[in-house]
């Protein structure tokens, strides 16, 4: 039983991002920070629909802290630079950062920098699997939004030949950043292969 059936892309991202690194959600405590509409309320629901125990939490949550440190599973979702601290975080968790927080930097070629709504350098040290931004959710967007365009068109041509298999959608994501490919090979020792998450 899959976690994402079908869903705004957004929220399939982060379920394949979940499924590929091995973990099952059932009877897991979860933690959704966020409630838009594109993300973290979606999340929250198809998390539940797969046996998961969700708490989904915000900014004004009280002692955020407190339901994060409960979870086997964070997704993170909340459009604040580094809300979520390292010391938050259980020993051992997942932790899906969907967060993009864009900032001036004129070290950059492109003149911004990216940031999460996790502290990364931080919470890598404590969580099992964690995903970087840039380079985690986005790049498993993008594949998925590729996949859905080509589905879309052979429905609208009346193509019933299946796509040819591809391996893991992670791969197609991690094309996107060969440079960072080093990086990968943590993951790949894990089976994960080109998937941005990165084992402590």
């Amino acid at each position: 039983e899959r976690i994402i059936p079908k869903a705004v892309v957004s929220t399939q991202s982060t379920g394949v991002l979940i499924e590929e690194a091995g973990v099952d959600v059932k009877g897991k405590n979860v933690c959704v920070v966020g409630r838009s509409k594109i993300v973290g309320a979606p999340m929250h629901d198809l998390l539940l629909w797969a046996h998961g125990t969700v708490t989904t939490c915000h900014s004004r949550t009280p002692d955020l802290g407190y339901h994060i440190k409960q979870a086997d599973v964070v997704v993170v979702a909340a459009g604040k630079k580094e809300l979520v601290k390292g010391d938050m975080i259980k020993p051992g968790a997942v932790v899906i950062d969907c967060g993009i927080n864009p900032e001036p930097d004129a070290t950059k070629k492109s003149g911004v920098k990216l940031w999460g709504d996790v502290e990364y350098g931080a919470a890598k040290e404590v969580a099992g699997y964690i995903t970087p931004v840039p380079g985690g959710v986005g790049p498993m967007t993008v594949a998925l939004l590729m996949r859905n365009t080509v589905t879309s068109a052979k429905r609208m041509n009346g193509i019933t030949s299946p796509h040819k298999p591809i391996r893991s959608y992670s791969t197609i994501a991690g094309r996107q950043f060969p440079s960072a490919a080093r990086s990968f090979s943590t993951a790949a020792s894990l089976g994960l292969r080109a998937l941005r998450f990165l084992k402590k």
